[in-house]
């Protein structure tokens, strides 16, 4: 993925990109990222015209064009439960919270996942929906201080201070350097109630929305595929794990190639989890038993 900023005027940054498949794209969004304008003559301008890989190559070319724009020029166009800087910014918070402050922001989300598994009933809020279906357990996080307002941004600056070996992810083995890591602590403003995702395996899909407790976005979305958290050493390495696969599958989805600390297997992104199971453009990186081939995601 290559992408030069053509332009801004007092509405909107112009951005011209090459996708991975050497199709040039024309975007401009507002501030916020909204897109106003895409052109690619490689491509169908009607989705239900393009093959799958078509339609994901576009997608990868707003995603890109969005993280471009908010490095280079500052603006939050990235949508915030998608940042990278807003994942990791969470995944240092998390990972230093006690025993006890874990266990009050996420200790309901762990009570829902062994529901699936000690024969307890599992409350689900469709009444179609099968326990045994793809259910994903949402929560949303709220951080302090804001993690986009860091120059140089957080990610940035985590690479810079990560001392492991160059071809092993940043978590391996649960590892974080937080000693190394002093002026960059978030801490946990709110979690939301419960989000409760359901699909029936056949194109359908449900959510329901638990209840906010800030009037602003959340800063980013832990979302686990309901699993046995008795088959984990420790419920709060996973969250933490799973934000750094989340960092890894939205490099992934804007076509590019995750740093290196963030290659590693398992479960990330509900849309990186689609991505990766209907698209050829990428491996499975979600399962931990799927033998990878490329962390190139074209």
């Amino acid at each position: 993925m290559k992408a030069v900023i053509t332009g801004e005027n007092d509405e909107r940054v112009g951005v011209n990109l090459l996708d991975n498949d050497d199709a040039e794209h024309v975007i401009e969004m507002e501030f916020d990222g909204e897109i106003k304008h895409h052109q690619c003559e490689e491509y169908a301008d009607n989705p239900a015209l393009r093959i799958r890989e078509e339609c994901e190559h576009v997608d990868q070319a707003r995603r890109y064009a969005r993280w471009h724009v908010y490095r280079e020029r500052g603006y939050d166009t990235v949508p915030p439960t998608e940042n990278p800087d807003r994942l990791l910014a969470a995944l240092l918070g998390i990972a230093t919270l006690s025993k006890t402050a874990f266990e009050e922001h996420f200790g309901n989300l762990e009570e829902h996942l062994e529901r699936h598994y000690d024969n307890a009933p599992v409350n689900l809020p469709f009444p179609d929906a099968d326990p045994d279906d793809a259910i994903i357990y949402q929560k949303d996080v709220y951080l302090e201080p804001d993690p986009v307002d860091f120059e140089p941004p957080v990610l940035e600056q985590f690479l810079g201070r990560f001392e492991g070996d160059a071809d092993s992810p940043a978590l391996d083995d649960g590892d974080i350097p937080l000693e190394e890591m002093d002026d960059l602590r978030f801490k946990i403003e709110a979690v939301s109630e419960i989000h409760t995702l359901h699909n029936d395996g056949q194109g359908t899909e449900q959510i329901d929305h638990g209840e906010q407790p800030l009037d602003r976005e959340p800063d980013v979305r832990v979302e686990l595929m309901a699993f046995d958290p008795a088959s984990v050493d420790s419920f709060q390495q996973y969250v933490v794990s799973h934000l750094a696969y989340q960092i890894r599958d939205r490099f992934l989805v804007m076509g590019v190639k995750p740093p290196v600390p963030f290659r590693a297997q398992g479960w990330g992104t509900y849309e990186g989890f689609q991505c990766q199971k209907f698209c050829s453009l990428y491996d499975e990186y979600w399962s931990s038993e799927a033998t990878i081939t490329s962390w190139d995601p074209s």
